[in-house]
């Protein structure tokens, strides 16, 4: 029973500490919804060698987009005439990070590690769109391309079939978009395309912090170094959880003693790469491309990862340092943790009766 209860006490305080910040992540991402058109993403994304590369990244980094709805995004783009790198960057940076993701990581890390996060994403989605770019034989978007209609952004959080038809699962041509629109898909197409992974990673996280006492894994071998990383990208890369899931995972296995580089590793590669991710690049671009992704991935993620705990910098992680003790800072914080559940809990049944409807 004593284990259930610190359980239940640990997943709920994290809870409290992400939900403020995950909530207002949420209402900014309606709002970008509503602000910014896919057409002109598609229109930035399209331009030749390095512009259409770095707009990939520019755009990805904010985006609020999960490690599954990038896909028939990423998807539609390329076959709209995005060049190859620009695909690739977007694909790389978008999962990364996002609104939600990146005030959720300056909750629970502290605002070093949370810019540390956004360069890191920016450089790696730079890179994989820059290998590719320059190693893989060029060629043209399925020829489909030019019947295909762009796939809304967050639309939906299944991968898009890539079929010979040229479209996706969740296409459909896009009107100008209202307010009332930004609102719902922050408010409930997105949260409910990250419920079930993002209350699994609270519950996880607190079993983490559980089992694993403050400190436990500081005496062992794999919680510093390269060893660290090796750790962290082996559970990462088969792992599928999006950029807000991953953090309090992160977290906990910080408090447990790993190294913040290795957590930057985790936070970095684990988004990133998953099995549907993988498979869309292998399909649309080939083999070479893939491992070049992955490779740039990595590479860039522990090269961040050493430079992280190498520098001064690595003594700024605080965790739980927005911690307030007063009655209304602790009643703000209860508040927000519960409505935050709720809205997860509604969102994804609201979306799910949809679908059987």
């Amino acid at each position: 029973m004593y284990f259930f209860l610190r359980l239940i006490q640990n997943t709920w305080s994290l809870t409290t500490e992400m939900a403020p910040y995950i909530l207002l992540g949420f209402f900014v991402s309606g709002l970008l919804y509503w602000l910014v058109h896919p057409q002109w993403i598609q229109r930035w994304l399209g331009r030749p060698g390095f512009a259409g590369i770095r707009n990939g990244c520019l755009v990805g980094v904010p985006m609020p987009l999960c490690s599954c709805s990038v896909i028939p995004v990423a998807t539609s783009l390329y076959r709209d005439g995005a060049s190859r790198g620009a695909t690739i960057s977007f694909l790389s940076s978008t999962p990364q990070t996002g609104i939600d993701s990146i005030l959720a990581t300056y909750a629970l890390m502290g605002a070093p590690f949370t810019l540390v996060r956004l360069i890191v994403s920016f450089l790696s989605g730079l890179l994989s769109g820059l290998l590719v770019d320059a190693f893989t034989q060029k060629q043209n978007p399925p020829s489909s391309a030019k019947n295909s209609q762009e796939a809304p952004l967050g639309e939906s959080s299944q991968p898009a079939p890539i079929d010979s038809s040229g479209s996706c699962c969740c296409q459909k041509k896009a009107d100008k978009r209202t307010l009332l629109q930004g609102l719902r898909y922050g408010l409930v197409t997105l949260p409910a395309d990250l419920a079930r992974t993002l209350l699994l990673a609270l519950l996880v996280a607190g079993l983490i912090a559980t089992l694993l006492p403050t400190g436990w894994l500081e005496n062992h071998a794999f919680s510093h170094g390269f060893a660290a990383f090796t750790f962290a990208t082996l559970i990462s890369l088969p792992l599928y959880v999006c950029a807000t899931a991953s953090i309090p995972m992160a977290y906990a296995l910080v408090a447990g003693g790993l190294s913040p580089g290795a957590a930057l590793v985790f936070l970095i590669v684990g988004p990133a790469t998953n099995t549907a991710t993988m498979a869309t690049v292998w399909k649309l671009m080939g083999r070479k491309a893939t491992i070049l992704y992955i490779v740039s991935l990595v590479s860039v993620a522990w090269i961040a990862g050493w430079l992280f705990n190498t520098l001064p910098i690595n003594n700024t992680v605080e965790l739980h340092h927005h911690a307030d003790p007063s009655t209304l800072g602790l009643l703000w914080k209860q508040s927000t943790a519960a409505l935050l559940v709720a809205l997860l809990a509604f969102a994804h049944y609201a979306t799910r009766n949809k679908q059987k409807n």
